[in-house]
């Protein structure tokens, strides 16, 4: 995961830059998630203020300006720009975080302006020489240990426990777009805790109406929103995560019983599995409200939906009939139909990050299931040990390395992709009932 990095400029007080432009390039021919950042030097350790530099000390504060997915070279949306005020800041620092595919092939460059618009002097951001991989993390939720383990990605050392409240009984996780807090849904008290990815402490906290019972979580890839899917009241939640506020509770036909949930990539629906009915719920995030109602084939029970990089298919396990429907976002049509052994009871699923393949994990017939998405085809099995009751799966934002959770023997599995093999036995703690990985992980 590259980071450039401008390292601290200081403002000059003759023909003082007035704003900077940031321009960010996708060179690749995959795609990329790139978090622009302004650092500038705040209070001194003795409240001093700027005064404080005098004598050595600061201390760094950083914003967010932008948070963005870049499409491929030369597609729509494979250029991002961004203007940011700094008159009356004195020192001041850009810092370019990239993720994906095309994470190496990611350009960024910015000018300084005068206050009259003119370019004092332009830069290109350089890559920082140290690694930010030890930095990103997966996050596996031990449901009746009531703690969440903490594994580095690039050296599968455990690096922290969290311990949650006894009784809250964490099972699903879903990390924000810049990976700064991971949301744990906890069914036991019936809350989503936000857990901060720097820190690994407690920041937040979710609640829901009596009786409302979480259960699958998606957090919107653009903006702030998290949707949460509950039962024994059928609802799908809609949080503002900046405010840690409910906006509304878009209400889902009784006894449907929600289940997986995910919004598409440029955040305009959400695709909600209604076990119960047989059908996705197609929600308008604008609107807030169910537009649309996609009709499985008889006697179907929805479990999990995942969208393919470019939103234009939704793969949607079926574990009633063992299939694995492809549905074409633009018109809801239903494509293609994988058939899987009877008995696999296919659970959670991933699309990759390139889009190639689908990977679900089945519960019954105890393997990990991968699909070519081109041709809607099985391409391989890949064997879990007899009784795993396997659940949840997540994969590395480069698309090298899937994460697999081990429910019966209380550890992850990691896979290598490219040789569809097991390469690392993570001991957790009881019960691991959820996993999610960083997509991206921002410094300061």
């Amino acid at each position: 995961m590259p980071i450039l990095d401008t390292g601290l400029l200081y403002n000059l007080e003759k023909r003082r830059t007035a704003s900077l432009n940031i321009s960010i390039v996708n060179r690749g021919r995959q795609r990329a998630r790139v978090v622009v950042q302004l650092y500038s030097v705040s209070e001194g350790a003795n409240g001093e203020g700027e005064a404080a530099l005098d004598k050595g000390f600061g201390t760094l504060q950083t914003e967010t300006l932008a948070n963005v997915a870049l499409s491929p070279a030369g597609r729509p949306r494979s250029l991002f720009s961004v203007t940011r005020d700094v008159l009356l800041l004195s020192v001041y620092g850009i810092r370019v975080t990239v993720g994906g595919l095309a994470a190496g092939e990611i350009t960024a460059s910015f000018a300084e302006l005068d206050e009259a618009g003119g370019v004092i002097a332009q830069h290109v951001l350089e890559p920082q020489a140290a690694n930010a991989d030890d930095l990103l993390h997966a996050y596996v939720a031990n449901h009746t240990q009531h703690t969440l383990t903490v594994i580095q990605t690039d050296t599968s050392a455990r690096v922290a426990t969290i311990k949650l409240p006894a009784g809250s009984s964490p099972r699903m996780l879903e990390f924000s777009p810049d990976g700064r807090e991971v949301y744990v849904v906890c069914q036991g008290d019936k809350t989503v805790r936000i857990i901060d990815t720097l820190t690994h402490e407690t920041s937040g906290e979710l609640s829901f109406p009596q009786d409302a019972v979480p259960l699958a979580l998606a957090a919107a890839p653009i903006g702030a929103r998290a949707y949460v899917t509950t039962v024994i009241q059928d609802y799908v939640a809609v949080f503002d995560m900046d405010a840690r506020s409910l906006i509304k509770l878009v209400p889902l036909p009784r006894g449907s019983d929600p289940a997986a949930i995910a919004v598409s990539p440029d955040g305009k629906k959400a695709y909600c599995c209604l076990i119960n009915r047989g059908t996705i719920a197609v929600i308008d995030t604008e609107k807030l409200a169910v537009t649309v109602t996609v009709k499985l084939p008889l006697g179907a029970q929805p479990s999990a939906v995942a969208l393919t990089p470019d939103g234009m298919y939704a793969y949607i396990t079926d574990i009633h009939h063992d299939r694995v429907y492809c549905l074409q976002t633009s018109n809801h049509a239903i494509v293609a139909v994988v058939q899987l052994d009877a008995g696999s009871e296919p659970q959670q699923l991933i699309v990759t990050p390139d889009g190639a393949l689908a990977y679900l994990v089945c519960r019954g017939s105890d393997e990990i299931v991968a699909v070519n998405v081109a041709r809607n085809e099985i391409l391989t099995k890949i064997e879990l040990p007899k009784g795993s009751n396997a659940s949840s799966i997540a994969i590395t934002s480069d698309g090298l390395k899937i994460y697999v959770t081990i429910l019966t023997f209380g550890y992850v599995a990691v896979i290598e992709v490219a040789s569809q093999l097991p390469i690392a036995i993570l001991p957790t703690g009881s019960f691991p009932s959820g996993v999610a990985i960083s997509p991206i992980l921002l410094q300061g």
